[in-house]
């Protein structure tokens, strides 16, 4: 993931040095939803496993030439999960509600194309790899009115590299500044469990959909 991490920054320094006096540079900050899920392999048996409803918000900095642009990104992003598990598995009626969430430090590199590159509407796709930093790890368990929460950051690994892809909307106000809409889905590329783990499955990895609303200068 290093490997990856190095040669994603020197593509972005060689396309800030290749052309500067085109390039139309915009500076920004963004926040939104995350409707994300751990997906396990092989899966855990879990009832009622659904999405997370997390958040997300960061800054970015957006650098286009012409119909193609280059976007670091750097989010604050809380992914997980939210399932049933009995806490006795011979035991029906000890059904609790389980939520676990991942807080990661988020780099997305990403490449856009913009798809009507004139006037103040502007619509893009866009896409490339993103390298999460795991902050912190917990889950919650509730059982008949009572919760309990504990740190499981040691169950994950600190790094988790993921692909994003999505689709965008810039509006320029005039004078002002620039509003920007996205929504992206996220897609784990590794296995985000240690070594030693204590979760009974073999891999697990992130996925979500995100919608972001950002301003820009």
């Amino acid at each position: 993931m290093k490997k990856g991490l190095v040669i994603s920054l020197l593509i972005l320094m060689m396309a800030l040095f290749a052309s500067p006096a085109r390039a139309l540079v915009t500076f920004g900050v963004k926040g939104g939803l995350n409707n994300s899920k751990v997906v396990f392999s092989p899966a855990i048996d879990m009832p009622g496993q659904k999405y997370l409803q997390g958040y997300c918000f960061g800054a970015f900095l957006s650098l286009n030439f012409g119909p193609v642009g280059i976007q670091p990104e750097v989010l604050y992003s809380r992914r997980g999960m939210e399932a049933r598990v009995l806490l006795d598995p011979s035991d029906p009626a000890s059904l609790a509600q389980a939520r676990m969430t991942l807080d990661y430090i988020e780099i997305p590199l990403l490449v856009r194309l913009n798809i009507i590159p004139a006037g103040p509407v502007k619509f893009y796709v866009f896409g490339g790899p993103s390298y999460g930093f795991l902050q912190k790890a917990k889950v919650r368990l509730t059982f008949m009115g009572i919760s309990e929460e504990e740190d499981i950051k040691d169950d994950f690994k600190s790094n988790a590299p993921a692909a994003v892809g999505g689709l965008g909307l810039d509006i320029k106000i005039p004078l002002l500044f620039k509003v920007s809409l996205d929504a992206r889905y996220h897609y784990g590329l590794s296995n985000i469990l240690s070594e030693g783990s204590s979760v009974p499955t073999d891999k697990a990895r992130n996925t979500g959909l995100s919608v972001l609303l950002g301003i820009s200068f």
